[in-house]
């Protein structure tokens, strides 16, 4: 796997991360956030899971520039969308107590 694509994945990760931290499990420090690395010949597979399963993530929506920097829209919510696209592939799988985002990045190009 090519170094950017090793970046790309850590990046997509810390954000991921991130927003467990913060949407799945609001900050409560006694809520973990679990990852779960899982290797093939083909690719590595990252699985972040927090607590904030009953309601689901919503779509990736690509954030519109010029409405954010114009201030029509909150600068905020680049998240799943720069996940999405920095990955080869992105799932989401909620149930009534978590969500686990699964983050795929394939070794060939």
């Amino acid at each position: 796997m090519s170094g950017s694509k090793v970046e790309r994945l850590k990046t997509a990760v810390a954000e991921a991360t991130m927003n467990a931290m913060e949407h799945g499990n609001l900050y409560k420090s006694e809520l973990e956030v679990k990852l779960q690395v899982l290797v093939s010949e083909e690719a590595i597979a990252v699985r972040i899971t927090d607590y904030g399963g009953g309601k689901q993530i919503p779509e990736p929506v690509k954030p519109d520039l010029e409405a954010k920097l114009a201030g029509l829209q909150s600068p905020r919510g680049w998240g799943l969308f720069l996940i999405e696209n920095m990955v080869d592939q992105m799932t989401v799988q909620t149930d009534e107590t978590h969500h686990t985002l699964e983050l795929v990045m394939r070794f060939k190009e």
